[in-house]
């Protein structure tokens, strides 16, 4: 049985930190679409947390609702969130029209005049809804805004997007597939103040 001070939310950010960033130092040996062994993992994951078994692991892996880890045939994977090189696993796909990517309003700017590149993971992350871009958005920042993607355009100019979990992967978007997303005012940053 899992001792009473288990959490499941820290164990999943764990899980993620592992398969996602370092799992050479847990001696797991990802391959190219990081798929680690389930077992070595399971092993590991019951030695930090004792008495962790199989069947838990799975269900604390499909109760997490966002579809961030995925088994397939013995294996195990984080969709998405790399930072080590993996491969995504499957072929690209058709984007929905538009894709969106919450951000601080004061990156807003220079965004929409470089495009969108990944920063501390190996692939950009896109939402397919403005209010999943925003929920992203208000935990990095208290001024948040929204860039709109027109992901139609760019699968047709050749990017190509990968859906993952919850989240749509890309390499980079170009400044001419973006655009600020109006936001209600009511959430709308506040304009920055005067000097006095």
């Amino acid at each position: 049985m899992i001792p009473y001070e288990f959490s499941a939310e820290r164990f999943s950010r764990w899980m993620a930190y592992v398969l996602r960033h370092n799992p050479d130092r847990y001696g797991l040996q990802p391959d190219r679409h990081g798929f680690v062994d389930y077992e070595a993992f399971l092993q590991i994951a019951a030695r930090r947390y004792p008495g962790l078994g199989a069947e838990q692991l799975r269900e604390l892996i499909e109760s997490g609702g966002t579809a961030r880890f995925e088994v397939a045939g013995g294996r195990l994977r984080a969709r998405y969130g790399h930072s080590i090189p993996v491969e995504p696993a499957g072929p690209p796909v058709e984007p929905p029209p538009a894709l969106y990517h919450g951000i601080d309003a004061d990156r807003a700017e220079p965004l929409l005049s470089e495009g969108l590149a990944p920063a501390d993971r190996r692939m950009l992350h896109l939402s397919a809804t403005v209010d999943e871009a925003l929920a992203i958005a208000r935990r990095k920042t208290e001024r948040p805004a929204v860039l709109r993607v027109d992901a139609q355009a760019a699968h047709r100019a050749g990017i190509a997007f990968h859906h993952e979990g919850a989240v749509y992967l890309a390499d980079r978007i170009p400044p001419i597939f973006l655009r600020l997303e109006p936001l209600p005012v009511s959430i709308s940053p506040a304009p920055p103040s005067e000097p006095n």
